[in-house]
């Protein structure tokens, strides 16, 4: 079913169980577009900030609605039985961080489910100065599950969009000075925070504080599945070289089976090995114990298929709870070379410094050699 804007639609003739999948593909020929979803009450607002599914918080607290990123595509997987009585919307929206929504040259909205599929083609055509969009509304009417393709430009970007679904947003506090004792303040209301942090040139660097938050990092890498009629997707492979405080040093990754391990030393684990690109979840790392870093570098290396790094619009996010995610994009167009060291990570006064690399090398040993771990290697497969 193609959909036009402004059509509304039950959702029964697309599912029995309640159970969607809601896909939207945006182009853009520069920058990043941001797609939310927010759960929304009778009123229109976001009463509960655990409802606002994005970057930061990519799903709801029982799961009924999740979100998962793809390259260009962002997918929200939704179980309409299994969200609560209070919630009667959720809004879909996109947001560009710069530029506006004009350059937006195709964005594609495709809603699967049991019985069939719509579709909605969109772009920037008629836009000006608007930063952001909202694209569709699937809500509730007379107990009916339904959706509409609204598709509606928004002056504000995210922080406004935020603002407007009764949403606040987390800013550094700044307190003011007070000449006598003031009264214990009242818990304070959860804010959402819409601070992420994108490296975008080599030697970039933020620094995760460790003091205040020794929770696991996650490493996510992502990237776009292309694959033909006779030839499988490119296999990107997610890896580190580490030394720890005391010492003790390796290599984490899935050529050899050397997947590391979460309870003992090192605790740094790599999770599965996806040989295509096809799950939508791409390849994941955990340092259980960052504290513990002394020094490693994340890189990642194509172990079959053309060296094309431009092609695989590679990703990696570093994300740990409480803390805006630091994202490194593979951007760079001139190297043929398998492998990409994405970002180091050194331990000093109390955190862990994440700076970005960005250097390309022909093989495991030329890696090591530039950064000085002295391993032996031999010839491994997978």
């Amino acid at each position: 079913m193609e959909l036009q804007k402004g059509q509304k639609c039950k959702l029964t003739d697309l599912t029995e169980d309640g159970r969607l999948r809601l896909s939207v593909a945006v182009s853009l020929p520069a920058g990043e577009a941001d797609v939310t979803c927010f759960g929304v009450d009778g009123a229109g607002k976001l009463s509960d900030d655990r409802y606002f599914v994005f970057y930061n918080q990519t799903r709801s607290p029982e799961g009924a609605v999740s979100m998962e990123q793809s390259g260009r595509t962002t997918a929200f997987s939704i179980d309409l039985g299994r969200l609560p009585d209070f919630l009667q919307r959720l809004v879909v929206t996109i947001a560009v961080e710069d530029g506006t929504m004009q350059a937006l040259a195709r964005g594609t909205l495709l809603l699967e489910g049991g019985l069939g599929q719509a579709s909605y083609a969109f772009s920037g055509a008629g836009y000006r100065q608007e930063k952001a969009l909202i694209l569709c509304e699937v809500y509730r009417k007379d107990g009916i599950w339904r959706l509409s393709v609204v598709d509606s430009g928004f002056n504000g970007g995210l922080s406004a969009l935020l603002a407007h679904f009764g949403g606040e947003e987390a800013r550094p506090d700044t307190p003011a000075p007070s000449p006598a004792p003031a009264p214990a303040p009242a818990p304070a209301e959860p804010r959402v925070n819409l601070t992420k942090i994108s490296l975008k040139k080599s030697g970039e660097s933020h620094k995760i504080d460790l003091k205040k938050n020794r929770q696991r990092i996650h490493v996510n890498l992502n990237w776009d599945q292309r694959q033909g009629l006779f030839s499988r997707g490119i296999d990107l492979d997610l890896a580190c070289m580490y030394r720890l405080k005391d010492g003790r040093q390796g290599v984490i990754q899935a050529l050899g089976s050397s997947f590391g391990a979460s309870d003992q030393p090192p605790y740094i684990r790599l999770d599965k090995d996806d040989r295509s690109g096809a799950s939508v979840n791409g390849e994941n790392m955990d340092f259980f114990r960052p504290e513990l870093i002394d020094f490693a570098i994340v890189f990642a290396f194509i172990y079959e298929g053309v060296p094309n790094w431009r092609a695989t619009n590679a990703r990696v996010v570093l994300s740990q709870q409480g803390e805006p995610d630091i994202e490194v994009h593979i951007d760079n167009p001139n190297s043929n070379e398998r492998f990409c060291v994405l970002a180091s990570l050194t331990g000093r006064d109390g955190g862990l410094e994440v700076r970005r690399e960005d250097l390309f090398f022909n093989s495991h040993r030329a890696v090591d050699a530039h950064y000085h771990f002295g391993f032996r290697w031999v010839a491994g497969r997978k």
